[in-house]
């Protein structure tokens, strides 16, 4: 099972954080290239990366930076990323949180700031650090987003679920406020050969409920084929308080990927219960080996 962001960073960006060169920040749209807190950094691996003296001497790599997303709503997660998987001036956005205090979650605005690493898969060789590491005001942020009228700062009611993952041909039942909404997911199970795991093929969500008086239910995402990967459900609740949970979850098919994806209720078409608004999408790369296997069935 992929744990959406937190393994990519834990196998892929795995690097200790220095103080860029403040010399360097007009060079930049990430504009808040400052000081990381140490305790958010996993200890580095010292024989694959430069000595922390070393490092005091690299400067921000600025070049190339992603244009900023065309969607109108954007989303972001806290976390270490390659350069170009933070877009330009992703700092300057009015961003709300969703920050989980004890049991309760709360929509709030918070400032994002993003600063620089050596990233060990692009800055090998070179005297740059290029990675991007996202943070925002408060711990135990799930998720930012930005450009959604809709969303107000408020407490977010929030929805229990038996678990993240759901296996193919089984389903999940999401209750909230007397009414029931179905999540299912179809698929095949094949065993890869000369090994005792399992890989997942054409497999897909399909949500039902009532909306309206009116059963409903909508095909939300699907892949033919998944590198020890599947889909995870990471956060329900009703963000936009229409009386309908609204989903959050990683949507990658790939086991060093993410694509961390919001759906909203209240954007839906006629006939719809859910507009996907927006995604915050990372890269699988070579550098970083598949897991043994993934769930079984």
């Amino acid at each position: 099972m992929r744990i959406p962001a937190i393994l990519f960073l834990a196998l892929s960006m795995a690097a200790c954080n220095n103080s860029p060169d403040q010399s360097q920040d007009n060079k930049t749209d990430h504009t808040h290239l400052l000081e990381t807190d140490s305790s958010l950094v996993q200890a580095p691996d010292s024989a694959k990366l430069p000595a922390d003296d070393e490092l005091q001497h690299y400067t921000p790599d600025t070049t190339n930076l992603s244009p900023e997303p065309g969607t109108t709503a954007k989303v972001m997660i806290e976390g270490r990323f390659h350069k170009h998987e933070v877009w330009q001036g992703a700092e300057n956005k009015p961003w709300m949180a969703l920050v989980q205090h004890d049991s309760v979650f709360r929509l709030q605005p918070s400032r994002l700031q993003v600063t620089t690493f050596f990233d060990p898969v692009f800055d090998k060789g070179r005297q740059v650090q290029s990675g991007r590491e996202v943070r925002g005001e408060y711990p135990n942020t799930l998720l930012f987003v930005t450009g959604i009228a809709k969303l107000q700062t408020s407490e977010v009611d929030t929805v229990g679920y038996p678990s993240q993952v759901i296996l193919p041909n089984t389903a999940i039942d999401l209750r909230y406020k007397g009414k029931t909404y179905t999540l299912a997911a179809s698929g095949d199970s094949i065993r890869q050969a000369d090994s005792a795991s399992y890989a997942v093929e054409n497999y897909k969500w399909i949500i039902s409920g009532t909306k309206n008086g009116r059963r409903i239910s909508q095909e939300l995402a699907s892949d033919e084929n998944f590198e020890s990967a599947i889909y995870v459900l990471l956060w329900v609740g009703d963000l936009d308080r229409d009386g309908i949970p609204d989903l959050l979850a990683d949507l990658s098919n790939h086991f060093n990927a993410s694509k961390v994806t919001l759906f909203l209720s209240s954007l839906a078409e006629k006939g719809k219960l859910y507009k996907k608004v927006a995604d915050f999408k990372t890269e699988a790369y070579p550098e970083i080996a598949s897991p043994d296997s993934v769930a079984k069935p």
